[in-house]
C-alpha cells in the first residue's frame, strides 16, 4: 500500500514541477504587495525520493529554476518578494551580503540526496578577513514545509535533514566553492612569478584570508604556499579536503598569502604576525579552544616559515650571524630593530600540528646555482633588503660569525638568496626543536636511494627532520601538494588530530 505521504508529495510534485517560477516572480516584482506564491508550491515537498524518477526530477528542476531566476533578478530583491508572498526563506546565518546564487556546472541530480547542490557567493569588499574575490559556500537548496508554511532552505552546515520522521542525504557538491574562487582568483594566480621579482610592490600585501565562513567551533587549517606562488596552488588539495565529510565537519581552511620575494624569515616574521593579528580579530579574549588547535600545511618556502610558528628561536639564529647582542651593534638602528623582529621569535602556542611538504629546511642547490643567481639578480628588492643588512655586516665586521660575514657581504637578499644552503641563519631555523606533532610529505622524481633522493628541486636531505612523527615519500615533483598520495597522507593526519578530544 502507498502511503498518505508519499501520496501527497507524489501530487505536489506534479503541481511544483508544472509552475512557472519565472512568470511567479515576474508577478511578485511587479508589486511588493504579497503574491500567493506559497500556494502555488504546495504544503510538503520532504519525502519527494518517495515518489517517481519523472516526478523527482520535476522538483529539482524547478528548485533549480528557482535559484537561477533568485540570481537573475538579485538574490536580495528575490529573497524579499518571496517572503512578501509568504514564502519562508531560510538563510545561512553569515554575516555578509549575499550577492549571488550559482548552480555547479558539474552537479548532477541523484535519486539518493534531496535538494540541488549550490553555490552562495557573499560580498566581501568590506570585510577583508575574507578573499577579495568573494565568500563562495557549498549549500544545497530544497523547499519543504515547515510549521505548516511553505519554505525555500539554503543549507550549509549539514550533511542530511529528517523529514517526517525520515532521514535524506542533502545534495550538495563540496568542490563548487573551491572551482568557482580558484575561478575568481585568476588574476592572482598567475601573480606568482611576478610577486617573487618585486614583492615590496605588490598591491595585495601579506595577510590570511579565510576560504570558509569564521566557526569559533571549528579547527583552522593554515595553508602556506612557497616561492613564485599563491593560495591558489593550493585548489586541488583544498577541493579533496573538502570531498572529505569528517574534515569538512572540523575544520576551516584559512590560507595566508604574501609576495614571496622577500628574504625568507622576514616572510616567516609577516607569517607570525599575521597569525596573531588574524586571531586577534576573531578571538580578541582568546575563549575559543579550536583557536588554540590550529594545524599547519606549509609547502615548499611555506614549510620553511611555518617552522618558526611551531619552533622558539632562543638566540640560536642571532648567533648563527652576529657575535654580540644588537645592543652593542654599530649601524642603522633601523635595520637592526628589522633584523631582531626577523631573527628572535617564541613558538605560538595556539599551533597544535604541522605538516611539512617539500619544504627546503636546509636549503636548495638551486639557489646557488645560475638559474638562482639570475632570479637573485633580476629581484627588485626593497631598500633594506637590497643593501641595509649587507651595510650592517660591513659595519660590524669583527661582530660577524665568519660564515654570515661571507654570505652577507655579497647583499641582495630576495627570497632565491636566502634559501641557499650557506645561509647559516636557516641551518639554524632547521635546528631548533619543535614540541608538537609534526609530519614530513616528501617528493621524489626517481625511485632511488632515499638519501639520494631529490624532488627536482630540494633533496630529501634538506626536507628530512629527525623526530617527525611521520614521514611519507611519494613519487612527485615539488608540487607535491597536488599528488593523489600526499593529499590522502594529509586527510589521514587531519583525521588522527579531529579525533583528538
Amino acid at each position: 500500500m502507498t502511503d498518505p505521504a508519499s501520496m501527497r508529495i507524489a501530487s505536489f510534485l506534479r503541481s511544483f514541477g508544472a509552475v512557472s517560477l519565472g512568470i511567479v516572480l515576474s508577478s511578485c516584482a511587479a508589486s511588493p504587495a504579497p503574491h500567493p506564491f506559497a500556494s502555488r508550491m504546495a504544503h510538503d515537498a520532504a519525502t519527494a525520493s518517495h515518489s517517481s524518477p519523472a516526478e523527482r526530477r520535476s522538483y529539482d528542476q524547478a528548485i533549480r529554476r528557482l535559484c537561477q531566476e533568485l540570481d537573475r533578478r538579485g538574490p536580495d530583491l528575490a529573497i524579499q518578494q518571496l517572503r512578501q508572498s509568504d514564502v519562508k526563506v531560510i538563510l545561512p546565518k553569515i554575516p555578509l551580503p549575499l550577492q549571488s546564487i550559482e548552480i555547479p556546472k558539474n552537479s548532477r541530480p541523484s535519486s539518493e540526496t534531496i535538494g540541488i547542490p549550490i553555490v552562495l557567493g557573499y560580498d566581501t569588499k568590506n570585510f577583508p578577513l575574507y578573499p577579495p574575490e568573494g565568500l563562495f559556500v557549498d549549500a544545497s537548496a530544497l523547499v519543504r514545509t515547515i510549521d505548516g508554511k511553505t519554505s525555500l532552505e539554503f543549507s550549509t552546515d549539514r550533511e542530511s535533514i529528517r523529514i517526517d520522521g525520515a532521514d535524506y542525504k542533502l545534495a550538495i557538491d563540496p568542490t563548487g566553492a573551491g572551482l568557482h574562487l580558484e575561478r575568481q582568483a585568476r588574476k592572482l594566480a598567475k601573480s606568482g612569478f611576478i610577486s617573487m621579482l618585486r614583492p615590496s610592490s605588490m598591491e595585495r600585501r601579506p595577510q590570511i584570508y579565510l576560504l570558509d565562513p569564521y566557526d569559533p567551533a571549528k579547527i583552522p587549517l593554515l595553508m602556506v604556499h612557497g616561492l613564485q606562488s599563491t593560495p591558489v596552488a593550493f585548489a586541488s588539495m583544498v577541493n579533496a579536503l573538502r570531498s572529505d565529510p569528517d574534515v569538512r565537519a572540523k575544520y576551516q581552511i584559512w590560507q595566508f598569502y604574501y609576495p614571496s620575494g622577500s628574504p625568507v624569515l622576514a616572510n616567516a616574521a609577516d607569517l607570525r604576525d599575521s597569525l596573531s593579528k588574524t586571531l586577534h580579530t576573531l578571538d580578541p579574549k582568546g575563549e575559543f579552544p579550536s583557536n588554540r588547535r590550529i594545524v599547519v600545511i606549509g609547502h615548499s618556502m611555506g614549510g620553511v616559515i611555518s617552522h618558526s610558528l611551531v619552533s622558539s628561536s632562543d638566540g640560536a639564529l642571532w648567533a648563527s650571524i652576529f657575535r654580540v647582542p644588537p645592543a652593542q651593534l654599530q649601524g642603522d638602528q633601523e635595520a637592526i630593530r628589522r633584523l631582531t623582529r626577523i631573527l628572535d621569535f617564541k613558538r605560538d602556542p595556539r599551533v597544535s600540528r604541522v605538516i611539512f611538504m617539500a619544504a627546503p629546511h636546509r636549503g636548495s642547490p638551486m639557489a646557488d646555482s645560475f638559474i638562482g643567481w639570475f632570479g637573485n639578480s633580476l629581484a627588485r628588492l626593497s631598500p633594506m633588503e637590497e643593501s641595509g643588512f649587507s651595510a650592517l655586516a660591513r659595519k660590524n665586521p669583527e661582530a660577524m660569525m665568519p660564515a654570515a660575514a661571507r654570505f652577507y657581504d655579497a647583499g641582495r637578499f630576495s627570497a632565491v638568496r636566502t634559501l641557499s644552503p650557506k645561509s647559516t641563519a636557516l641551518l639554524a631555523l632547521a635546528d631548533l626543536p619543535i614540541s608538537i606533532p609534526y609530519h614530513s610529505v616528501i617528493g621524489q622524481q626517481r625511485w632511488e636511494p632515499t638519501a639520494q633522493g631529490s624532488d627536482g628541486v630540494v633533496p630529501y636531505a634538506s626536507s628530512h627532520l629527525d623526530g617527525a612523527d611521520s614521514e611519507l615519500i611519494v613519487r612527485s615533483g615539488h608540487g607535491v601538494i597536488g599528488n593523489a598520495d600526499a593529499i590522502r597522507e594529509v586527510i589521514r593526519i587531519l583525521h588522527e588530530e579531529g579525533a583528538k578530544p
